[in-house]
Parts: structure tokens; sequence; C-alpha cells
């Protein structure tokens, strides 16, 4: 029996857990099919038909934005069109507000506004958009800029003294990955130290982690997991942090092509298997036993934004691992990315609905919490459609 047998096995027996431990509590009263028991998967056109509606709803959401946080959001998700694809300097302008190279310069160097400039970069390369593709226009304001890698260069290169330590983000890691995948070798040494330090970093979480293992759900652990959710701190949760350097961490294993990280990072892909029916029985509760409207509203994003993460984290996964003949994942990977997009779309529905009249009548921040919830899921569902 092969590694990936015995997940698949496992994770049979997990969902069964799980739908013990929900019915031990008794009858609970989740939106409409939101983590349906038994976990039912999804066909592929309703993962096309939830991709394009999800497209349609934050380009209109584009639309409808003023320039800030808000239209930003929504062309994280979108991504480059051809247009920005041939001419990346009119996709920096878009999203940063600029394409001044002076100020290009200057969000590279640390500060508050290098964060968004990783983001961009990172949504470039990750669209094929060359290295070496020049940024017409800006040879002439400063030859210090002419083209995608020398902004590259330097948004790495100002984080250099950190070098000793674990990137501080994730999107520095993937930028990396891409910068030494386009044949800037100069940064895979730092590449592999810092994967390397990520991928122990998560192993040591994982052991600090008191969830019991599989078949062992009950009420109790549920309840005490859905208190510890509630009482979470802060915007983005520790899971998905976890699966934002997951991700990261997979994709730079990928591209390294280390056998000595292969091991590590492997067994942090059988964890988020693992793990996966438990955040399910754990959604289930928290909708079931969500105290107001609001609150319901927050899980539900929380879990669309997971799960988005979740979907991302193992393609990256399924891209380091595969072999060269390998189209699809991995049985037990794929059959996760199939169940967990199934539960997305159940979520999306109510969340962007396609009538603009349907939808809810939010403040500012809470429209930001709905668009970045949107941005993560449509990211998910792209990937999940390699699982077939």
């Amino acid at each position: 029996m092969t590694a990936e047998d015995r997940i698949h096995i496992a994770l049979l027996v997990a969902l069964g857990a799980a739908n013990l431990a929900i019915c031990a509590r008794g009858p609970v009263e989740p939106s409409s099919t939101a983590f349906a028991e038994p976990p039912v998967e999804l066909s592929r056109p309703d993962l096309d038909g939830a991709i394009q509606r999800l497209e349609r709803w934050l380009a209109r959401e584009r639309t409808q934005a003023s320039p800030g946080i808000t239209s930003e959001l929504a062309l994280q998700g979108l991504g480059p069109s051809a247009d920005d694809r041939a001419r990346p300097e009119r996709w920096l302008a878009r999203l940063l507000g600029t394409n001044d190279p002076a100020t290009l310069l200057a969000m590279a160097s640390p500060g508050p506004d290098r964060q968004r400039l990783l983001t961009a970069l990172v949504i470039l390369l990750e669209a094929g958009v060359p290295l070496d593709r020049p940024l017409p226009g800006s040879a002439e304001k400063s030859p210090a800029l002419t083209n995608l890698q020398q902004l590259v260069d330097r948004a790495l290169d100002s984080a250099a003294p950190r070098a000793a330590q674990a990137a501080l983000d994730p999107s520095e890691l993937d930028l990396m990955s891409f910068a030494v995948l386009g044949g800037m070798k100069q940064y895979q040494g730092r590449l592999a130290e810092q994967t390397q330090q990520a991928l122990t970093r998560l192993d040591r979480q994982q052991r600090d982690d008191a969830r019991p293992r599989v078949g062992q759900l009950d009420r109790a652990q549920l309840e005490q997991w859905a208190k510890d959710w509630r009482a979470e701190p802060g915007t983005e949760r520790s899971s998905d942090r976890d699966l934002r350097w997951s991700a990261a961490v997979f994709r730079a294993t990928a591209v390294l092509a280390d056998e000595e990280l292969e091991p590590q990072a492997r067994r942090q892909l059988n964890r988020l298997l693992l793990a996966y029916p438990s955040e399910r029985a754990l959604y289930r509760h928290l909708l079931g036993t969500a105290r107001h409207a609001a609150e319901r509203t927050r899980i539900e994003l929380a879990a669309v934004e997971h799960l988005g993460r979740l979907e991302e984290a193992l393609y990256s996964a399924h891209l380091s691992f595969r072999r060269s003949s390998q189209r699809t994942p991995a049985a037990a990977t794929a059959e996760v990315m199939r169940l967990a997009a199934r539960d997305l779309i159940d979520q999306l529905q109510k969340l962007t609905p396609d009538d603009p009249e349907a939808a809810p009548s939010d403040d500012t921040e809470a429209r930001q919490a709905r668009l970045r919830a949107a941005v993560q899921a449509l990211r998910g569902l792209r990937t999940a459609r390699v699982a077939g």
C-alpha cells in the first residue's frame, strides 16, 4: 500500500468521524447546503459556471469601485489582461496607481507600499510575463529601471539584510521562486535557505497543535475549537497564514527540485489533507451555532477564503510532486480539491450574487472583506480545475 493509498483511507475514516461528531451534538441549522453531509463532489460544469460568475461579479465590482483598496482587490482577482501582459507597466499603473520609475523603485524599498508591489509582481510573473519584458518609457526617466527584472531585483535586494531569517511574507518567497525560475540564479541559495526555514517552522507549529488526530473528533473538541476560532484576533487567521506559507514552500520546492526538501514538504501536504475533515466539521459547527447574522456572514467569508487558500496550496503541492507524465494530482489530493471546491461553491452564491439588487448593503470594511474572500475563491477555483 502506497503512502497516497494510506492517506486516501485515512480521509474516508476522518470524514466519517466528522459526520459522527456533528450528529452527536444534535441538529444544526446551517445555511442551505453549507458543508453538506455527506460531502458531495462537484461536476466540471458546476466549477466552470462558478468561475464565470465570480469573474463577472469581480468585473462589476471593479467598475463600481473608486480608486483605492477595493478597486485594487478586484483587479488582483481578475488578473492581468493580455494587454497588461504585453505591457506590464500598464498593469503596474492599474494596480498600484503609478508606473513612474522613481516611485516604483521607492516602493521596492522597505516600507508600507512594498507588500503591494510584491503582490503586483508575483501576479505578473505568475501570469507568464517574462522577466526581460521592457518597461517602455522607463529608460528615459531612470536607467536603473528598463525592464521587469530590474524591478524584481530591487525588490528582492531590499530584503537582503534579512537573508539569515525566514522571509517575512510568503509573497517574498513567491517572488524569489519566480525569479529563480526565470533565470535569476543568484537568489537560488537564499530561496533554498528560506524555504528550509519556513518548512521547519511549519513542522514546529504542527507539533504544537493540540488538535486530535483522525477518528478522535467529538462534540467537546468542536466546541473548544469554535471558542478558540471566535477568540482569535486580527483579520488573517493563523490557519490561513499556514496555508499561504504552505503554498509558497510547495512552489519553492518545485522550483528548487531539492530532494532534501521534499520529505518535509510531503509531510506538510499530508497534514493539510488529513486536516480537511476536521476543519470542515469546525466550519459546519460554527455555522450551526452562529449567534447573529453578522457573525454568520463573518464565518461564511472566512470559510470561503480558507477553502480558496487550501485549493491553491494543494495545487502548488501537485506542481511540486508530480512526475513528468502526471497531469492530474494524486488521488487523495484530487479528492480533497474536488470536495473543497464543492463546499466553496455552496458558500459563494449568496455572498457574490449575480443580481446587483441582491447584493448586501456593506460598509467599506465589509465590502473589502467580501472582495478578499471572492478573490481568494477565484484563485482557488481556477486551480481546482486540475483535479478533474
